[in-house]
């Protein structure tokens, strides 16, 4: 019998799989393709490195309060869990990152050069706040690069212009953020812009070939929420310390506000 299920199974795997090589395919590589760019932009725009932080924080602002906990909230209603699950798990999300992240704000764009030193007057301090800043460039990377693989099953499950249109600015907007906190917490760009590339693909292969459980899919979207918004958070916290340091004028602060509120509005219309 069970043979039987699989080989009557066995058609419509093989029409997934020719969907995901045909449009879907193309779709995931305009994603990627997004993701560089929004990268590139960021890595030669070195010398605007105050203004590009601020636009991914509130970028990654925005995609946490209008993006992820409004979709997390329906998700959880749509499998018969409690709204409030999405809620408690995106606040926990957030704490844990906070615990991780507690002293990586304090530090700016010279924190790795700081720790050095084995015996110098305060290293112990420099050194948490080193670890800190780390948590928040690896915790900026993982957590975006979940959020893509969720993409990519809405992909799979849901194809259409607008959602493409959609997922490729948001991607643009992911490669910026990853960028600029990478580079802020001095960690390497390369590894993470490369799982950032491909994780969206996972997740239409995961779609594809053993969809996750609908209660699965509130709880991942809720607890990435968390982390972003705590990434978020931290990143203008560092934007702040530059601003009190001259390194970021009020028209780079009016830039970043008229970007993060077009990125928002996109994303409101396109749920």
């Amino acid at each position: 019998m069970t043979s039987v299920v699989e080989s009557s199974q066995l058609p419509e795997t093989i029409h997934s799989f020719t969907f995901f090589s045909g449009t879907a395919w193309i779709a995931v590589v305009a994603m990627a393709a997004a993701t560089v760019a929004g990268a590139l932009l960021a890595h030669r725009s070195s010398g605007q490195a105050a203004l590009v932080l601020v636009i991914a924080s509130g970028m990654m602002l925005i995609t946490a309060t209008v993006d992820l906990l409004p979709e997390a909230w329906h998700e959880a209603t749509a499998a018969g869990l409690s709204a409030w699950i999405a809620m408690v798990t995106a606040v926990a999300g957030y704490l844990v990152m906070t615990v991780f992240t507690r002293n990586g704000c304090g530090c700016d764009a010279d924190m790795a050069a700081q720790a050095a030193g084995a015996h110098t007057p305060g290293r112990h301090r420099r050194v948490k706040e080193t670890a800190g800043a780390f948590s928040v460039g690896l915790g900026a990377a993982a957590a975006l690069a979940t959020h893509r693989l969720v993409e990519g099953t809405a992909l799979a499950l849901a194809f259409s212009l607008p959602v493409l249109l959609t997922l490729m600015v948001g991607s643009a907007s992911d490669g910026l953020a990853l960028a600029a906190m990478l580079r802020e917490t001095k960690q390497r760009l390369t590894p993470w812009l490369t799982v950032a590339c491909l994780s969206p693909a996972v997740g239409v292969l995961i779609t594809i070939i053993r969809p996750l459980p609908e209660a699965v899919l509130p709880v991942a979207l809720a607890l990435v929420a968390g982390v972003i918004l705590r990434i978020a958070v931290v990143g203008l916290k560092l934007a702040a310390l530059k601003r009190e340091k001259g390194q970021l004028p009020s028209w780079h602060l009016i830039t970043a506000a008229i970007t993060t509120f077009a990125m928002g509005a996109l994303l409101y219309a396109a749920h």
